[in-house]
């Protein structure tokens, strides 16, 4: 899903879009199609990134560590402030270009701050960042 369905879609309106010209909705189109490719590299386990961050190689070692966390929040961070510049743009165009632009930047922060949180150690935090909870009245898991 974040290499090929969505990236594939969102860079074949990229070009159409381009060819239609229009410039604002090729330059979302594209960005979102960077954004889940870039996501998606960092989830493969081939290219070992999380291993990198292990003194020992193991990649559940380096998923786990402060430096790894840390890098993504800040990825994530980035992201977040990009889908922002995108929401200060839309405000003159309509409101449901500003939802979806506010509330994306939203998201992404949130998610990086449950990154931000792993990376303290503090997994509490970061469950309820995520929305993830093992004890769910709903679920009947008390």
């Amino acid at each position: 899903m974040f290499l090929f369905t969505g990236p594939v879609l969102l860079l074949l309106s990229t070009v159409f879009e381009w060819i239609m010209g229009n410039f604002f909705s090729m330059m979302v189109h594209g960005m979102f199609a960077v954004f889940w490719l870039s996501l998606g590299v960092l989830q493969l386990p081939t290219w070992g990134l999380a291993a990198a961050y292990s003194k020992s190689g193991s990649a559940a070692e380096g998923a786990a560590s402060v430096e790894f966390n840390a890098a993504i929040a800040l990825y994530l961070t980035v992201w977040g402030f990009a889908l922002f510049t995108f929401f200060i743009f839309t405000l003159r165009l309509n409101i449901v270009f500003c939802l979806i632009f506010g509330i994306g930047s939203t998201a992404i922060w949130t998610y990086s701050a449950a990154f931000w949180r792993v990376a303290a150690h503090n997994y509490d935090a970061a469950l309820k960042l995520q929305k993830v909870s093992s004890r769910s009245p709903r679920w009947g898991n008390n």
